[in-house]
């Protein structure tokens, strides 16, 4: 298995990270509270059929009684955002409804309080 290498030429790594930091910073803002830090691997598979894995830090949150990370999906066109939920902290988590990277700060924050149920859409 290969070593997952950033698949898109036209859009910064850096910038896409910096979206994952202003997502926690708005799950901090409706009380989600941070937990710690856990490394996982994911597997991807690229357009030439081969898989490839990454290896990915990620900061567990809690809010009420549901644990929730923020995760990465690699369509195609771009990368997309997605909060993802569980009820342990090491169960497998759902996706909520995963969103482009790129969306402006005001639309990125009203998907974060849609996936977390505060605000419909």
């Amino acid at each position: 298995m290969k070593e997952f290498q950033w698949p898109y030429s036209g859009i910064d790594k850096a910038e896409f990270l910096a979206r994952i930091v202003f997502v926690e910073e708005i799950l901090r803002k409706y009380g989600v509270e941070y937990i710690e830090d856990v490394w996982e691997t994911n597997t991807w598979a690229q357009k030439d059929s081969f898989h490839v894995h990454e290896n990915i830090q990620k900061r567990i949150w809690k809010r009420g009684n549901e644990y929730i990370q923020v995760g990465r999906v690699y369509f195609p066109e771009k990368p997309f955002l997605v909060l993802e939920f569980s009820e342990n902290k090491e169960s497998p988590y759902e996706d909520a409804d995963p969103f482009p990277y790129d969306l402006s700060d005001a639309e990125t924050e009203q998907e974060i309080k849609y996936s977390l149920g505060i605000e419909t859409l």
